[in-house]
């Protein structure tokens, strides 16, 4: 897909890249980032918050989202600059084609990830629950699947790039019930 970008007065025509995910090694997914970066791709590395707690003290940490991947926005052409990254181990793939993630999967993750670091979690598989939509604050417009609690909601976003389910614990009046029309 082409799209028009002005530089100065006069419009270039630029290739767009797509978002992929990457597979690194156990705990590199920060060197990973970090070395995709320096080669001037760009890549995304969600992160979440963590209470770690030691026999003398508890301490909030800040890491990765989702273990072992990191994403990278880049073109065909320029796989091996990401092939080259410290960590790499192989492009996340389906039927032997590297995964595609949708610009608004990528975003859902950002709003989600800026908003509750403390309260994500990474989910396998599928999940019951009905359809909502976030009504009210700043992840309104978002949908997926909600799951009522006493003290709350928890909301549940796929990303289908990934397979991955994100469940976060959203407060109850943000939340709309959409009916499903055949």
């Amino acid at each position: 897909m082409l799209r028009q970008e002005s530089a100065g007065s006069s419009p270039a025509i630029v290739s767009s890249a797509l978002w992929y995910v990457i597979y690194v090694k156990a705990r590199h997914e920060k060197r990973a980032y970090a070395s995709l970066t320096e080669r001037g791709i760009e890549a995304y590395l969600p992160m979440r918050e963590e209470v770690h707690q030691w026999s003398d003290r508890k301490k909030r940490v800040t890491v990765p989202l989702f273990s072992c991947y990191v994403f990278v926005r880049t073109v065909p052409r320029e796989f091996q600059k990401v092939y080259l990254t410290e960590g790499f181990v192989r492009f996340v793939s389906a039927n032997g084609m590297p995964s595609v993630v949708r610009d608004d999967e990528l975003e859902k993750v950002r709003r989600l990830t800026e908003e509750y670091p403390a309260d994500i979690e990474v989910l396998e598989g599928d999940y019951a629950g009905r359809e909502a939509e976030i009504a009210s604050g700043p992840l309104a417009g978002l949908r997926g699947k909600i799951v009522e609690l006493v003290d709350g909601k928890r909301f549940v976003v796929m990303i289908e790039g990934l397979n991955k389910l994100l469940r976060v614990k959203v407060p109850a009046g943000a939340v709309k019930i959409r009916e499903i029309r055949s």
